[in-house]
């Protein structure tokens, strides 16, 4: 039997509530050289019921991660055999032409790693945003780690033979849980992975109590983790390693707030934090502003044009 093209790994832990729409989504697919694997941590759940209600081959594996996702993926890496591997969260799922559309790209130029828009939904299905990535710029190692993440696990697929020979997986620390997809995006960029950007929204991100994404404190944590481990012991574009690590830190506080800002959310602290940065910091407003805006071009032209 020849391989299949992409391998979807799924991970997940007792998401026997979401788990089905995001399988049927994946074997609703117009492309179908695919193969499925989910990786479930033990769940407790009805997790194996509705995996055996699907007649279609899954390829199934238990394991206990500890709370660690990345040793899920890893897993479902390791026994992949695909060309490409497409990640999906198990509350996520995906339109039902992504794989055809993301096949047509591969077949037609090099790149490493692709990524789609997604859309933001909320548990009854309703769309409240739409979430663009990119863009894929020159230096985009250093781009990324300044700048902030620029991908979604699961809109994003990954050639699997850059991975192999570059040695690249998730970091399966704890202190990265919930960022460890930021650090495995940095390590292709590093070893100059090519990204190519497709804006489509080709799926559909859950947010709930439950999704990690939800955890905001923990998750900016994290972040902070991933920032101190490539300042100091993974970059060599920049010497003062301080220096680099607060401006980074500074642009961080200056989205944040702007986002607060967005949202009428700023209170006297914040107001005073942001005046500052005004004040004192005026390059990083305008840098923070330009990637604000590109942003929001990004996400008005792809709604215009979808």
């Amino acid at each position: 039997m020849l391989n299949p093209f992409f391998s979807v790994v799924i991970p997940s832990y007792n998401q026997g509530k979401y788990l089905k729409k995001a399988l049927d989504s994946v074997f609703k697919q117009t492309y179908n050289n695919f193969e499925v694997i989910l990786i479930d941590n033990n769940s407790t759940d009805n997790t194996k019921k509705i995996i055996k209600a699907f007649k279609k081959k899954i390829i199934y594996k238990k394991i206990k991660n500890l709370g660690v996702i990345a040793k899920s993926r890893n897993k479902g890496i390791s026994i992949s055999r695909g060309k490409w591997v497409a990640f999906l969260d198990s509350d996520d799922y995906w339109e039902k032409n992504k794989l055809k559309n993301i096949y047509k790209k591969i077949k037609k130029n090099n790149f490493d790693v692709i990524c789609h828009d997604e859309w933001i939904v909320n548990t009854e299905g309703k769309k409240n945003n739409l979430w663009t990535y990119g863009p894929y710029e020159k230096n985009f190692y250093k781009k990324l780690l300044i700048y902030g993440n620029r991908n979604s696990t699961s809109a994003s697929v990954v050639k699997k033979n850059f991975l192999k020979h570059h040695k690249i997986e998730f970091n399966e620390s704890k202190s990265l849980v919930t960022a460890e997809d930021y650090d495995f995006f940095l390590k292709i960029a590093q070893k100059k992975g090519v990204f190519y950007y497709l804006n489509k929204p080709l799926g559909f991100h859950l947010m709930h109590d439950l999704s990690y994404s939800s955890k905001k404190d923990l998750h900016l944590k994290s972040i902070k983790n991933v920032i101190k481990k490539h300042v100091y012991k993974v970059q060599k574009f920049d010497s003062s390693k301080k220096l680099l690590e607060k401006k980074i830190l500074d642009i961080i506080k200056i989205r944040n707030l702007f986002v607060e800002f967005k949202n009428i959310n700023l209170d006297k602290k914040s107001i005073k934090s942001l005046i500052t940065f005004i004040v004192y910091k005026p390059i990083l407003i305008i840098l923070t502003l330009k990637m604000l805006f590109l942003k929001f071009l990004r996400t008005f032209f792809t709604l215009i044009f979808k």
